[in-house]
């Protein structure tokens, strides 16, 4: 059965949409507390620590992808269980180029095998960039403006911290590693504009 599939049996067996709100959010805390174990210990530890903690997070992603339905008392649809397929397998294969391809760069003579060895982090993205498009594409007109006005407002925030931090620099009032700070812009708009799009998904269901 698939990670989708699971979720949908279980979900029958146990209505968390009837469940109080205060269990429902303790739910996502909990959730999101295993996410985070399990991102820690693949990065600590011997192998095998590694391997329990890329164990963890794989078990917990099916259920990141549907935690904004449990909040909203809404069963999932078509559209994020073709999302699970895509995401999940996505950012697996990311978690292991990170873990155990891309280091191996760092003793390699510079050419072709070590630029596809150094990018080998970029393929997993764009699949998750894919997903991420389709699964818009997939959602009906208020839900695609929705993810429209959370991802500008999103970039623009970072647009303008990224503006205050090079300002910061220029004037070395920090000091700023370019190379990081280049890697950090993805995560950083898909953090604001996953807020910015719970707030309007909030905003919505209360008026």
């Amino acid at each position: 059965m698939s990670a989708s599939g699971w979720w949908e049996a279980a979900s029958r067996r146990v209505p968390i949409a009837g469940w109080p709100a205060w269990a429902r959010w303790l739910a996502i805390a909990l959730l999101y507390l295993w996410l985070f174990a399990g991102f820690w210990l693949m990065f600590k530890g011997s192998q095998g620590i590694r391997l329990l903690g890329l164990a963890m997070f794989a078990a917990g992603l099916p259920l990141l992808v549907h935690s904004g339905r449990i909040l909203m008392r809404e069963r999932s649809r078509p559209a994020d269980r073709r999302y699970v397929r895509q995401f999940m397998p996505a950012m697996l294969l990311y978690m292991v180029v990170m873990l155990y391809v891309w280091p191996l760069q760092q003793g390699m003579p510079p050419g072709w095998l070590k630029t596809a060895t150094v990018l080998s982090p970029v393929v997993p993205i764009v699949w998750v960039i894919w997903g991420s498009i389709c699964y818009v594409l997939a959602s009906d007109e208020m839900q695609r403006l929705q993810h429209l006005v959370a991802l500008a407002i999103g970039v623009s925030v970072v647009c303008v911290a990224s503006l205050a931090l090079g300002f910061l620099g220029a004037a070395r009032m920090i000091v700023l590693n370019g190379s990081l700070a280049l890697m950090m812009v993805y995560p950083a708009i898909c953090i604001t504009y996953g807020v910015v799009r719970c707030v309007l998904v909030w905003r919505a269901r209360s008026e």
